[in-house]
Order: structure tokens, then sequence, then C-alpha cells
């Protein structure tokens, strides 16, 4: 039988943010013998070792070309009509949005159905997506809050690589923690809609109250509007001597491995919220604001704890719950460990396949 090939279009040739993850993650666990995945990428990166180990194919592709000069838009739009027939591609996944690039106009002129996967909320979509012949979203939240309407759209939820945070270790000691401290983590991008300010008001109170109870920043500050540059975040710490900043780690499985607690304080409406299901992977007990699609990941006392957006009062109760009782840490823990391994591991690939089948109706 021969295979379906998949042509994916990425914006990125790394795992530089959840969208990448997502896309590289499906890659890797995508059914080989029944599918044929090629993945356009932008440019050189370290995902490319990866893709070989995996048996995935790629090629360069310097981005979508939204209109400009017209000469260059019908060149790329020949250039890609070619390139879809030359290596028989019967379906392109776009892992992003977009406005109105040459790629999707060749698309529709070669008919190939394209796939659009939404991983955050589009309030204003692209005339092209309108083109497509699905939209995936990363949960129903996104699907709810997302143009087009008129465009069919399917939930199929995130992924998370389990042999990857399997391997996590604790590395307090390298970090100069005490290993018999109860550490409480933040991981993620440092800015404000992620409420790090909230965190970090969170610790000072809960350290007042609790000697010995350590906590950890990771994640990368960047200069940007609602961002945080590393001076404004250690004026925010103010040297208090439990809270460490540890910057953009590219080992974040041992730092999930290192804590006791995970703490996702963000003001936005997140799409999806990767790290509850890295902490679940990890079988740590998360804290998280009740936004976005983030309920439907996690379940108030069953596999984490809920407060409402810029609860500082509820974020610091709920964290003190866990800091001072063990048994519930595990038993989240472990609950949140369980709906990874049911819903977050094969299932959201299967599931893609299957859609992947039903569009070409094979």
């Amino acid at each position: 039988m021969r295979r379906i090939k998949v042509c994916f279009l990425s914006e990125s040739s790394g795992d530089w943010g959840g969208a990448s993850r997502v896309l590289f993650t499906n890659l890797k666990r995508l059914d080989k013998d029944r599918f044929d995945p090629l993945v356009l990428l932008p440019g050189e990166g370290p995902i490319l070792p990866d893709l070989e180990r995996w048996g995935v194919a790629y090629r360069f592709w310097p981005g979508f070309t939204e209109p400009g000069a017209p000469w260059r838009y019908a060149k790329r739009l020949a250039a890609f009509y070619r390139f879809l027939k030359r290596e028989g591609i019967d379906l392109i996944h776009a892992n992003h949005a977009y406005w109105r690039p040459a790629e999707i106009l060749a698309a529709r002129l070669a008919r190939v159905p394209v796939i659009t996967h939404y991983h955050v909320v589009m309030e204003q979509a692209g005339p092209f997506v309108r083109l497509s012949r699905l939209i995936v979203a990363n949960s129903a939240y996104t699907a709810s809050a997302s143009e087009p309407r008129q465009v069919p759209k399917k939930v199929i939820h995130n992924p998370v690589e389990l042999d990857k945070f399997d391997q996590g270790r604790d590395i307090r000691t390298e970090l100069d923690i005490p290993r018999d401290a109860t550490v409480v983590a933040f991981i993620g991008q440092i800015k404000r809609i992620k409420g790090v300010d909230l965190f970090i008001e969170m610790a000072k109170r809960l350290s007042r109250q609790n000697p010995g109870v350590k906590f950890l920043v990771a994640g990368k500050c960047k200069d940007e509007p609602g961002g945080y540059r590393e001076e404004e975040l250690a004026e925010a710490i103010g040297g208090h001597p439990d809270i460490h900043y540890l910057g953009r780690r590219d080992d974040v499985e041992n730092i999930y491995h290192s804590a006791d607690v995970i703490v996702m304080p963000s003001r936005w409406d997140e799409p999806f919220g990767l790290v509850t299901i890295e902490a679940g992977a990890c079988r740590k007990p998360i804290v998280a604001t009740r936004v976005g699609g983030i309920p439907e990941i996690v379940e108030d006392g069953v596999n984490g704890l809920l407060v409402e957006r810029d609860d500082l009062e509820g974020l610091v109760r709920q964290v003190a719950r866990l800091i001072d009782d063990p048994d519930l840490r595990r038993r989240l823990g472990e609950a949140g460990r369980a709906r990874v391994e049911r819903d977050f591991t094969d299932q959201p690939v299967r599931e893609l396949e299957r859609t992947y089948r039903e569009i070409l109706g094979t």
C-alpha cells in the first residue's frame, strides 16, 4: 500500500516554542509505515539530526511568500506548484496561520488539500486560511474563539514526548539547593501575561511562612513589549535568597524533576498550556489559572489545582496546601501522569493520522 505523503510547513528549525515542539513530537511519532512525512524548514537548525534519526525527510524553504513584488510572488507560486507535483504530495499540514501566501494558492491550483494548525487563538484569520479543508485546533477553547467560522475545525490536543521527560533527573545539588528542600517552580516565557510577577510575589509571601522552601524561575528574558529584561526581573526578585532565576534551560526536564510543585499563573487565555502536560509527564502537581484551554487539561482537585486569573491570595493558599501536604502532591502528580499517558501521548497523533485519512478518503 502506498504511503500517504504529507508535507509539513514549519516556521522553525528547532524546539523554539510550543508550536514547533508539538510539530516535531507529531513527526517523531507518526506511523512511518502508513505516512511519508516531508517537512519544509526555513533553514539549518538543531532539529536536523533528530529528523534524520526519525526517518523524516526535510527540505529548506525560506518561509511563506506573502504578497509583495508581483514577479517574486508568481515565481514562488510556480516553484511550489512544481514542487508539489514532483514530490507527489498528497496533503499539506501548515503548522501556523498565514495571510495570503503563494504556497497556499499553489496548493489550491494543484488540488492538494491543506490543513492549518492553530496553536493560538486567531481572532482575525488570513484570507487564504479559508482555502483550508480543515483547521486543527489545540483545544476546544482555541477552536471556539478563532476565525474563520466557515472552515470546519477539529480539536486535537497537543502530545508530549514521555521519553524525554522520563530521562529527567533531580539537579538540586547542581543548582545549590538542599536536597531536602521543598521546591516550587515557574517554567515558561518570562512575560507579564505569564504571571511571573504573581509567582515572585507569591514566593516572597510563602518564604516568610515556610522557611526552607525554594523557588525557581526558568525561562528566557526578552527585551520586548510585555517582556522582562534580566535586570528588570532581578529588580523584581530583589535579591531574595530563596528565589533563583535560572535563565533559559535546554534541560527543562531536569527542572521539572528538581521541583515538587509547578505553578502556571497565566493572565492571558492560554490556548493549551504545554506546561500542564509536561508537569503531568513528570508526575508533578500543578497550580494553574482557570483561563483559556487550561481547564480542559487540569481538573481541579484531580490532577492539579486551579485558581482564578490574577488571584494572588488563591495562588498563595493553593501552593501552601501542596507545600504542607506531600501526600496531596503525590496523588495529584500520579493522576497527572495517568491523564497524560491516556490522552496526551499516542492518542493525539493517532487522531491526526485518522484526520489525514478522512480528508483524503483513504
